[in-house]
């Protein structure tokens, strides 16, 4: 296993999600892209005001870690994150009173796999909609009408990370690193 650990460079103290300019070893190297992934996250979650209580923001982590000869990146995101990404539709129906009594609920995630059937129970609302000076209770039947639209700020840093100027940074990166450990290790063969 300590053999294993050094062609791919890992040492007790595994990284997690920070970046190394200029890596040299193959572990570094997945290393910063999982690094990329995290900051995306992060920064998109920020950027479509996703923060309440940091709840979703500080779920985010995504260590590489050794499993035989597999290096293995894992991403953690809070278990409802996909509902905030690709939005919840709505039950709709017809406004039953205030001004635009009789017109219909508006559906803001049309195309999401997720729909509401009943909506969310005023407790998963109450603090937020509290927070907001609003009736939890309106705030729940207006969720449950028209649904969440949806972010996708998890696809967009899938699209960003893997297959933007981050994953062009990575494969360059391998080759580098790779290039230099066959090298290294064809010396030492040839020493002998």
């Amino acid at each position: 296993m300590s053999q294993q650990l050094d062609i791919f460079g890992f040492d007790a103290d595994q990284l997690e999600e920070v970046k190394i300019d200029n890596p040299t070893t193959l572990s570094q190297v997945f290393n910063n892209i999982a690094a990329d992934m995290v900051y995306c996250l992060q920064q998109s979650v920020q950027k479509e005001g996703l923060v309440y209580k940091g709840s979703l923001q500080k779920s985010i982590r995504m260590p590489v870690k050794m499993f035989g000869f597999r290096m293995v990146a894992t991403l953690y995101l809070a278990d409802y994150y996909d509902y905030l990404n690709q939005g919840v539709k709505g039950i709709g129906g017809v406004r039953k009173s205030g001004d635009k009594k009789g017109q219909p609920w508006v559906i803001k995630a049309p195309n999401s796999p997720y729909q509401f059937k009943k909506g969310p129970s005023v407790s998963h609302v109450k603090a937020w909609a509290k927070s907001k000076g609003l009736n939890e209770y309106a705030v729940r039947n207006s969720i449950a009408r028209t649904g969440i639209r949806p972010r996708y700020f998890f696809d967009n840093c899938m699209q960003e990370t893997f297959y933007g100027q981050a994953f062009d940074k990575f494969k360059t990166e391998i080759r580098i690193v790779s290039g230099e450990r066959v090298a290294k290790g064809l010396k030492k063969i040839l020493k002998k």
